[in-house]
């Protein structure tokens, strides 16, 4: 580990102790004192939310968020192979315009417009769901198709809680991820570390079986939280969150050889405080991260090093004016400074301010809901426009709930888009439309099963769509393209059996995208009227989980339809399907817990790409053993 970090680490602590206070997403209970940091996360009635229940959190803990997102939800991840790119795409949109929102933070390198999501290890989040649709009055530019929130949740007084895993799987794959946490009643401290390497030469099938090559990777990294509550009603955490990773970029179909390599270096720290009053809750919140991007090829004698940091500031005040009425206003001021020797000056600095507002009511036991969030950002680069969403609830029946929720909303070009020489194009707008959703959830319990359902049809046009093509010289640039108009459903059920130490859940998800180009500035543009490149129209998955006692088993099954890989459809991928198994087993001793788990990955040796020339492993094994220890504070009791 760098200098940097540790003198970062200390910075943390020091500032921790100076200051003890924080915003937080979850709930904090002392001596009847509730801390539960509301923010403008609240303000979303009317939109589709998913969350990833404990069963699967737990499946998918030693995975990295690519893998949990494409088996369990009707998002398409455009996957390059195991440790390589990965990316979500949502409703028709593309990487760009999906916001990734670490504990309210967009994570999002602005260089790229994008993150990797073989990045992100769920292990280091304790809670990760999907807000589909539109939100950029609350999030800000790229939350257009939906965001990804990873959170991490504070625990007070549990004690001592460690956890040791060890994993061993195909293809040399080693992994080891740990946890150490204590905390008293206002107190916590949480860390974090993991470790997945891989020699990554798995077999696939080309006319006959071969093995990939040059595609060995290494993940590492620790996060390290502390948090504490003070004068009954603050709290302060401070994060710090390292990742490196260096892997090496296997050949496409048809060379045999590559020497390309890429370093990731991400460092994130932030520092949160919050106050709630009995209707006044004020909150701060600041975050500095430091990405660098290191490209290597040897062969093409190319060596690109690129750098970004990223200053964000936060404020907040919720305002509770009754029972039904409440109100959000904010403050968010974000710097980035990127660098590579590739732009029209060495460094490169983007700035913008917003002003936020939101209202919220609700009435009839909160059966009734509605919200109003409205925001105005503003930069010196370019205009960007004014969004503002609006949503309903309502639940109609004890079994039934409707809601509907409307949104303009935009995204930033890049530094990339603006900046690059040569090509760079700092005359861009900003992409921006609206977004529209409307849903239904039922819920029906029968004895002891429970059925769960909901449906939605969304439909969203965006203008100023950002392209690159080919521009003077032959060199690629950037420019305001296309119309894409997106619309479609989607639907999840699932029915659950539970009976003593039985539980069972059978679950499906399907989505349906047509997300077509309207208009082009280019003429006999021949992508008009045709299907944006790798957007899946058809996608559905299933799932069953079983649990008794200690033992529990887990099926996915997940098909992705056609995708076309030309922008006038005249090639496309063949549709494809893969299936997982998961089993494990619980022992507990005392203070100790043992969880063994054996997973096979592509059950049926299924050979498929998911994008074109890049292949994905055939059928695949991992085992593991999770050791837990707590010992829980003692409690007090009255002489």
């Amino acid at each position: 580990m760098s200098k940097k970090i540790y003198i970062c680490i200390l910075f943390c602590l020091g500032v921790s102790i100076t200051f003890s206070q924080t915003k937080d997403s979850t709930a904090i209970s002392l001596n009847e004192v509730e801390i539960t940091g509301i923010s403008s996360k609240q303000f979303i009635a009317g939109k589709k939310i998913q969350q990833f229940d404990s069963i699967t959190k737990q499946n998918f803990n030693h995975s990295n968020l690519a893998e949990i997102l494409a088996v369990n939800s009707p998002v398409f991840v455009k996957n390059y192979g195991p440790g390589n790119l990965s990316t979500s795409s949502f409703r028709g949109g593309n990487a760009s315009q999906t916001a990734v929102l670490w504990n309210g933070f967009n994570i999002q390198n602005n260089m790229l417009g994008q993150n990797d999501l073989s990045q992100l290890p769920n292990f280091i989040f304790d809670e990760i769901g999907i807000e589909y649709g539109g939100s950029a009055s609350i999030w800000g530019s790229g939350a257009m198709g939906g965001s990804i929130q990873l959170n991490n949740k504070t625990g007070f007084n549990r004690g001592l809680i460690t956890s040791l895993n060890l994993g061993i799987g195909s293809y040399g794959t080693r992994k080891l991820n740990s946890a150490v946490h204590y905390s008293s009643k206002k107190f916590s401290t949480n860390t974090k570390v993991y470790l997945n390497r891989s020699q990554n030469n798995f077999a696939y099938l080309d006319t006959v079986v071969r093995r990939q090559t040059h595609s060995g990777f290494l993940i590492q990294g620790f996060l390290q939280e502390f948090s504490f509550i003070f004068l009954k009603n603050n709290k302060i955490t401070a994060r710090f969150w390292e990742n490196v990773s260096q892997r090496d970029l296997p050949p496409v179909f048809g060379n045999r050889k590559s020497t390309a390599s890429l370093l990731d270096k991400n460092m994130k720290a932030s520092l949160d405080w919050i106050y709630e009053g009995r209707k006044v809750i004020p909150a701060i919140r600041l975050a500095y991260f430091d990405d660098v991007l290191d490209y290597t090829d040897s062969t093409a004698k190319v060596f690109s090093k690129s750098k970004i940091n990223t200053l964000i500031t936060e404020a907040d005040l919720n305002y509770l004016l009754n029972k039904h009425n409440k109100f959000y206003l904010g403050f968010n001021y974000t710097n980035y400074t990127g660098t590579n020797e590739n732009y029209l000056k060495p460094n490169q600095q983007f700035s913008k301010s917003a002003l936020l507002f939101g209202y919220i009511f609700n009435y009839f036991e909160q059966k009734l809901q509605f919200n109003l969030n409205l925001r105005q950002e503003f930069s010196s680069a370019f205009t960007i426009p004014f969004t503002g969403s609006t949503g309903l609830s309502y639940q109609l029946l004890k079994q039934l709930k409707l809601k509907a929720n409307a949104a303009k909303v935009y995204r930033l070009p890049t530094l990339n888009d603006l900046y690059w020489s040569p090509g760079g194009n700092p005359d861009l707008k900003p992409e921006e439309g609206y977004t529209y959703e409307g849903s239904f959830e039922l819920k029906i319990p029968f004895g002891k099963f429970t059925f769960e359902s909901a449906m939605t049809y969304f439909d969203k046009i965006i203008s100023n769509w950002i392209q690159w093509i080919p521009g003077p010289g032959g060199n690629p640039t950037p420019i305001n393209l296309m119309k894409v108009y997106s619309r479609g459903t989607e639907t999840s059920s699932h029915i659950s059996y539970t009976l003593n130490k039985l539980k069972c859940k059978v679950g499906f998800n399907s989505a349906y995208v047509l997300s077509t180009s309207l208009q082009s500035n280019l003429e006999n543009d021949a992508s008009v009227n045709k299907q944006l490149i790798y957007t899946p129209r058809y996608n559905y998955g299933g799932n069953f989980s079983m649990t008794y006692n200690k033992f529990n088993i887990s099926y996915y099954y997940n098909y992705i339809g056609y995708r076309f890989t030309t922008s006038d459809n005249s090639s496309w991928l063949k549709p494809y399907n893969f299936s997982n198994l998961k089993i494990g087993y619980q022992t507990v001793f005392d203070k100790l817990t043992f969880v063994t788990a054996f997973h096979i990955n592509n059950l049926f040796n299924d050979s498929y790409t998911v994008v074109a020339q890049r292949p994905m492993p055939l059928r695949n094994y991992e085992v593991s053993i999770t050791i837990t220890y707590h010992k829980p504070n003692k409690i007090k009791t009255e002489q």
